[in-house]
């Protein structure tokens, strides 16, 4: 078994005040642009740049990575890996990057490393809401390691998928690209303009204290009729929380949403992420909003087209903290959207899911690429 520090050096973390303000004005500068990176899962895909001569929130230089290492996201997608073979770029203070040790060279391969010891990492993250990583967490961990030969044989055939994975990243980044050039599409009709969101959405805070614990001690409550769907900021990872009964908890019935549509909104983890929610029956922990359609609005609106169209707006709202966290209060009072015909916007959802069927295979591919690349080697 290898501890951390005697296979790499001390991670060094990306800049803090890495702010979108301190980004978009440094583009306003003459000079090669590098890619930016943070806390998100994949270090791969260039949505961001930033200027070589940026400055940061506190007019402090960034730092410049470069040479063959490995990102790693310290929250958010905490405990993510990218190898990185060359080239330069930038993170914020939600990643960090690391290299070998010189005379650990034959020990460890950083690309085998990053590929097989993810699982490692995020089991050792902070799952309450968000994922944290430490450096002190990730310097008291031990590695066990196969032989470098072994790793090199593995490496050998493990490379094909690599290149396939790779493949389906850029395809996944070019139909982002898509989706929001679906989203600039201009309206020939609209229902009204300069609408405050407010007067058409309202929402269902979750629930504090619904934590794990509580929900398995209401399995066994089979006389309820009526059980509810847990949904958290965890949701997407597909990793359910359970199901309840609507029972009393501090004295009070838990909050519950049932037969209607609405757009679960993350409340912190991934913050201001939304995802469609069928009609059904769900509650939700204090990690999350369910957002949904008053009663009393009069403009006929397709939800999935709001939140799709108005995704931007929702992470307009996350705060830029460690932990970042959607403001529902400020998104409420200064959000003001459009409202094209309802025809006019089903062409958008139709586009927009269609899209999301091709992606929807492509992750899953991925997946299965990534299930082979998380398993632990013996």
């Amino acid at each position: 078994m290898s501890k951390f520090l005697e296979l790499f050096e001390p991670i060094q973390k990306g800049d803090f005040g890495l702010t979108d303000e301190a980004i978009y004005k440094s583009i306003e500068n003459e000079g090669d642009f590098i890619p930016i990176w943070g806390g998100n899962k994949s270090h791969s895909i260039i949505d961001r740049l930033v200027s070589k001569s940026a400055k940061t929130k506190q007019n402090v230089s960034i730092t410049i990575f470069a040479g063959e290492g490995i990102i790693i996201s310290l929250d958010g997608s905490a405990g993510s890996m990218t190898y990185k073979s060359d080239g330069c770029f930038s993170l914020n203070h939600h990643a960090g990057f690391f290299k070998v040790k010189e005379d650990a060279k034959q020990e460890v391969l950083p690309e085998f490393f990053a590929l097989f010891y993810q699982a490692q990492f995020t089991a050792a993250s902070v799952s309450e809401g968000s994922k944290t990583l430490t450096l002190d967490q990730v310097y008291l961990m031990e590695f066990d390691l196969p032989s470098f030969d072994v790793q090199k044989v593995i490496m050998g055939k493990i490379h094909p998928l690599s290149f396939k994975k790779q493949k389906i990243i850029k395809t996944l980044g070019r139909i982002d690209s898509l989706k929001q050039k679906i989203l600039s599409s201009s309206y020939h009709s609209y229902q009204t303009k300069g609408m405050p969101i407010s007067n058409v959405l309202g929402y269902l805070s979750g629930n504090s204290g619904l934590t794990e614990e509580v929900i398995y001690q209401q399995i066994d409550n089979s006389e309820a009729r009526k059980h509810y769907e847990v949904l958290s900021s965890s949701t997407i990872d597909r990793t359910k929380m359970g199901i309840v009964p609507r029972f009393k908890m501090k004295n009070d019935f838990i909050n519950v949403f049932e037969d209607k549509e609405g757009i679960l909104t993350i409340r912190n983890g991934r913050a201001g992420q939304t995802y469609y929610l069928r009609p059904g029956k769900y509650t939700l922990n204090d990690h999350a909003y369910i957002l949904f359609l008053k009663n009393q609005c009069p403009y006929k609106i397709s939800l999935k087209w709001l939140m799709f169209q108005y995704k931007d707006a929702f992470l307009d709202y996350v705060s830029s903290s460690d932990n970042g966290t959607w403001n529902m209060t400020g998104f409420f009072e200064n959000v003001i959207i459009d409202i094209p015909s309802y025809s006019e916007q089903i062409v958008v959802v139709k586009k927009y899911e269609r899209l999301g069927q091709i992606e929807e295979k492509l992750n899953g591919v991925e997946a299965k690429i990534e299930d082979i690349f998380m398993k632990q080697i013996v």
